[in-house]
């Protein structure tokens, strides 16, 4: 989906009940947008977060009450054993419905005729663009701003009407007279002549990536001598319906509760060399020296023992000066360590 479409001003984007009494005019254009052809794009986790909070903000998305989730979430098993994943992560689905009204008063009445020499509304393969069509609160139509879109299309498969429509909700926030996209939801399937039509939701982008469920579609009138205005089913015909659809949405989204945390990245620190000139040097501590013959010694300091290494043996091997003259130990027996044991 498109994360930020750039309109030239804020007063085309957020409808009120005066720019919608404009009629056509008032209608939001967005360029390079292809409604038969539309594709939804990622949208970033940066842009997504939220996403879902603001849409209950609005009124518009209630959830499933939280026990009754959480029972489901534990009949159905969702524990989940992932190759990138622990063993025990858990994935709880939350519920959500989400109504709307989908107004098509400012969408084409006519279609793209499949005959165009004949223009007969009933033939077969007769298309119906809708690009940029509003998605207004039911509770505020005519009131309240915008900040949902519908973009794609609708075909008559058969004369009898019977036809095929394939949606995408986009829902967005307006800043400075900027459109920043951070969720959509689309949907597909066939239509019924008149009353409701069911379309399946094939996933969604933001944080309803992944989503599964429904859309359910009544063809709609409308009664504008009300503020809000109110729509009502009528049964009347559903492809090119001049009024729109009350939208229904029932959604399954997953996500996880105990996601594996992020491990930060360790940063190698390089550790200085030793300068040439002072390896085989005493630190001036009083530390390990190598002399001559290949033994080790230290040199003597106040409060620091003797200690040589005699050659053939491990560093461990040494010969405690204080401790080890006394006695018979064969570590003390060489040179190097009788002279140690001598100044002691």
């Amino acid at each position: 989906m498109r994360t930020t479409y750039m309109l030239e001003a804020a007063a085309a984007v957020i409808f009120s009940v005066q720019t919608l009494s404009m009629g056509v005019q008032a209608r939001v254009e967005m360029p390079s947008v292809d409604p038969e052809n539309y594709v939804s794009k990622e949208v970033a986790p940066e842009v997504s977060k939220g996403g879902i909070q603001k849409l209950y903000d609005q009124g518009v998305l209630r959830l499933q009450e939280e026990d009754d989730a959480s029972n489901v979430n534990i009949e159905r098993g969702n524990l989940r054993s992932l190759q990138h994943y622990d063993d025990d992560t858990v994935l709880a689905e939350e519920v959500i419905t989400i109504e709307y009204y989908q107004d098509n008063r400012f969408s084409p009445v006519q279609p793209i005729y499949s005959h165009p020499l004949s223009k007969d509304i009933a033939a077969s393969g007769n298309k119906w663009l809708y690009a940029n069509t509003p998605l207004q609160p039911i509770f505020g139509i005519n009131d309240l701003p915008i900040q949902g879109l519908t973009q794609g299309y609708c075909e008559n498969l058969f004369e009898d009407q019977d036809g095929y429509c394939r949606f995408t909700y986009e829902f967005f926030d307006v800043e400075n007279g900027a459109i920043t996209v951070y969720a959509s939801i689309t949907a597909e399937g066939n239509t019924a002549p008149q009353g409701p039509s069911i379309l399946t939701v094939l996933g969604g982008t933001g944080e309803f990536s992944g989503a599964a469920g429904t859309i359910i579609l009544w063809p709609v009138g409308i009664d504008e001598s009300l503020i809000p205005a109110r729509i009502f089913r009528d049964g009347s015909l559903f492809l090119g319906n001049p009024v729109g659809y009350e939208m229904k949405m029932e959604l399954s989204v997953r996500y996880l509760l105990n996601a594996p945390v992020v491990i930060p990245v360790p940063v190698n620190v390089p550790i200085p060399a030793i300068p040439q000139s002072q390896v085989g040097t005493a630190p001036a501590t009083g530390g390990e020296t190598t002399l001559t013959g290949g033994s080790t010694g230290t040199t003597p300091t106040t409060g620091s023992p003797f200690r040589v290494t005699c050659p053939g043996q491990v560093e461990s091997e040494y010969c405690d000066c204080d401790l080890d003259c006394g006695t018979s130990s064969p570590r003390c027996q060489c040179a190097e360590a009788q002279v140690c044991c001598e100044q002691r």
